[in-house]
């Protein structure tokens, strides 16, 4: 009978996954990229944190995120993370994502609450998917982007990222996003 019962499951799961369109394929599996990605950086930030304080977090956002990112951009997937205030110019937002998160921002002062916001859209024509998952400014976060930086890691920063914007969010604040894209190879 658990034999009836595991082929049964395994059939709808099946069936289920075939009646997905190409879009919800691809934001289930943008989730899911999103979701390593994010955990592993907060582990190796946790860990630099733990072992070094917050002058070797810095340093770990600096040399290990990019590296991350590289290592989950694959199969024609490419992740990374920007935000109306950035801090690495490389992670400047494009002018769509620039949109996207003006409309995050939007929608929080709305009341939504940023953890659930996120963007999805599949263009059939170009056969290119574009993913974008808000990032919640969290109490790890104020420490670096917060208010009040304690001036030696304030400097760190500054020599860091010279053209840093990311200072003065508040618990809660819209830090970002996670904006990944993917390209169909013909």
């Amino acid at each position: 009978m658990r034999a009836i019962y595991i082929l049964a499951l395994f059939v709808t799961t099946q069936l289920n996954a075939a009646q997905l369109t190409d879009e919800q394929q691809l934001e289930i599996k943008a989730r899911q990229i999103t979701k390593k990605f994010a955990t592993e950086l907060k582990e190796n930030l946790q860990s630099a944190i733990k072992t070094g304080g917050l002058i070797a977090g810095v340093k770990v956002c600096n040399s290990k995120a990019p590296e991350i990112a590289k290592n989950y951009s694959m199969a024609g997937w490419e992740i990374g993370r920007t935000s109306l205030k950035t801090r690495n110019t490389a992670n400047k937002p494009t002018d769509k994502e620039n949109i996207i998160l003006e409309n995050f921002a939007k929608k929080q002062l709305a009341g939504q609450d940023i953890a659930s916001l996120s963007y999805s859209n599949y263009n059939t024509k170009t056969k290119q998917y574009h993913f974008m998952k808000a990032i919640p400014t969290n109490q790890i976060c104020l420490a670096c982007h917060g208010e009040n930086i304690a001036p030696e890691l304030s400097n760190e920063i500054d020599k860091l990222y010279p053209s840093d914007q990311a200072k003065g969010f508040k618990l809660g604040d819209l830090r970002g996003a996670f904006s990944l894209t993917y390209k169909q190879s013909e």
